[in-house]
């Protein structure tokens, strides 16, 4: 059985590596379901349609130029995003997964309350996929 714990995951946003700030990675991968039942068929037929991909991350804010905050604000609102996900913990094989042309809606700079650590927790949505 091939399982793991994730303990080391490298996460890359616009090639900046914000792996060390991620305290939290979900990488979700479907595809429409588009209806093909035709006449003569006893129950709904689908096939794969587009890819619909979702990424979400829980990063610790770092203000620091090309450090998480600065990236996450330059990535808000742009649909041209690229990330490059992997596990570092695991031998082989180890499947890279490069996101292209995402989409991030929205990012909060500045979220926590008195003695917490600053943190924000952001989803790219849409793009497609390469998993090599």
């Amino acid at each position: 059985m091939a399982v793991f714990v994730l303990t080391d995951a490298s996460v890359t946003l616009n090639t900046v590596d914000i792996s060390s700030y991620v305290t939290q990675v979900s990488f979700t991968y479907e595809k429409d379901s588009i209806e093909v039942t035709a006449m003569g068929n006893s129950g709904h037929l689908f096939t794969g349609g587009l890819q619909n991909l979702s990424v979400s991350l829980d990063v610790m804010n770092d203000q620091a130029a090309a450090k998480t905050l600065e990236t996450l604000w330059s990535a808000t609102g742009s649909g041209t995003n690229t990330l490059v996900i992997k596990n570092l913990s695991t031998g082989s094989p180890n499947p890279v997964f490069t996101i292209s042309n995402a989409f991030l809606a929205a990012s909060t700079p500045v979220n926590g309350a008195v003695g917490e650590l600053a943190m924000q927790s952001v989803v790219f949505t849409g793009g497609t996929v390469v998993k090599s």
